[in-house]
């Protein structure tokens, strides 16, 4: 892990226009490892290493007095391919812009709100935790059935040849 504060002011953050650059291991993300550890059980130590997030937290406060971050994430996780069932290589390149606002969940949930598509609300916190941040924006980013880009290999089939539990019932006739 980075030896960088897992709470930052998000505001003074973007004032000061500071900048984070630093990696994360899946130890560091207790909810994407617990996501992703049956996928690495059984890996040669050399590729159970993937898994490394790279990260860039950028601030910035712009000519209208705007405050914003931009948050680069780079991995390389092992997923399972939901097609033929076999272990895959999941590459993420991932960016994020946020404009910090000083509003309530309710404010958000009631629609009052109304920004950009391509910025996402971050709420002003003296305490904003970015691990949290960069873990949920993976865990989000991660397709719910990610399947191989090229062919899979043979597509596994649970149906196989079981005894029909019926055929017993055949001879009784």
């Amino acid at each position: 892990m980075s030896s960088h504060p897992t709470f930052i002011d998000n505001v003074a953050f973007a004032k000061k226009n500071e900048r984070l650059v630093g990696s994360l291991t899946l130890k560091d993300c207790p909810r994407l490892h617990d996501l992703l550890v049956a996928n690495t059980k059984n890996l040669p130590s050399e590729i159970s290493d993937l898994g490394l997030i790279s990260y860039t937290l950028q601030g910035k406060t712009d000519a209208v007095g705007q405050h914003h971050l931009h948050l680069e994430l780079q991995t390389d996780l092992i997923t399972t391919c939901q097609r033929c069932l076999s272990t895959m290589l999941l590459k993420l390149a991932l960016n994020y812009h946020y404009l910090i606002g000083d509003v309530s969940d309710t404010d958000v949930e009631a629609g009052d709100i109304d920004i950009d598509d391509d910025l996402d609300l971050q709420q002003a916190s003296p305490n904003m935790d970015f691990i949290a941040l960069i873990e949920d924006e993976i865990i989000m980013a991660i397709p719910i059935a990610p399947i191989h880009v090229e062919d899979c290999g043979p597509i596994v089939s649970q149906s196989g040849d079981k005894p029909n539990p019926f055929a017993v019932l055949k001879g009784l006739i």
